[in-house]
């Protein structure tokens, strides 16, 4: 028996952080967020291993060639992003839930450049309305600006397109927390 990946998407404001702590608090045994590796700089208050693993671009274009990331790309031209195969693989020998936060993008690139681990992963997308975005967007940021949303509409859009194409469930994320939770543990089989 192995373990199984589950990755994760969303849209902007569709409550990913709560659903990802609701699923913490629910003690799934086995269960492990994988974290990126990454060759940015650190942020204040960030530590390495919490959510990301920094590592030099030297070793992360080492990584590249040696074929060993499941996906990867360079974010906002600057640094690399990616999810570790080796670590990936390891934990699915020891029959490890993993739960992946990705882009739809790199689903897509998953999808083709590894088909042969498809049977090993399973993808779902939250998704709230653009009305409902725009409304938790002003929520956050009384102040924000009208092109900031429209922004985040224009990219939001493009990942229900590409999530209605490689993600195996789309959940609706105007539902109360625990129903998201509910929909989430069983999509999960859990």
């Amino acid at each position: 028996m192995q373990g199984h990946l589950y990755f994760i998407m969303w849209v902007s404001g569709s409550g990913k952080g709560t659903i990802r702590r609701n699923i913490e608090g629910v003690n799934v045994p086995n269960l492990e967020f994988l974290k990126s590796y990454v060759t940015r700089e650190m942020r204040p208050g960030e530590i390495n291993g919490d959510i990301y693993h920094f590592i030099s671009k030297e070793d992360f274009e080492q990584w590249i060639h040696e074929n060993d990331f499941l996906e990867f790309e360079i974010n906002h031209k600057v640094a690399y992003y990616g999810t570790k195969k080796s670590e990936v693989e390891h934990w699915l020998s020891q029959w490890k839930i993993m739960m992946k936060e990705i882009d739809t993008k790199w689903l897509k690139q998953l999808n083709e450049k590894h088909p042969d681990f498809s049977p090993h992963y399973s993808s779902f997308f939250l998704d709230i309305s653009n009305e409902e975005m725009r409304r938790r967007f002003y929520e956050r940021n009384p102040d924000g600006k009208p092109e900031d949303i429209e922004n985040r509409i224009e990219s939001t859009n493009f990942e229900r397109e590409q999530a209605q194409k490689y993600c195996d469930i789309i959940i609706d994320a105007t539902q109360t927390p625990d129903k998201v939770l509910w929909e989430v543990l069983k999509f999960m089989k859990i």
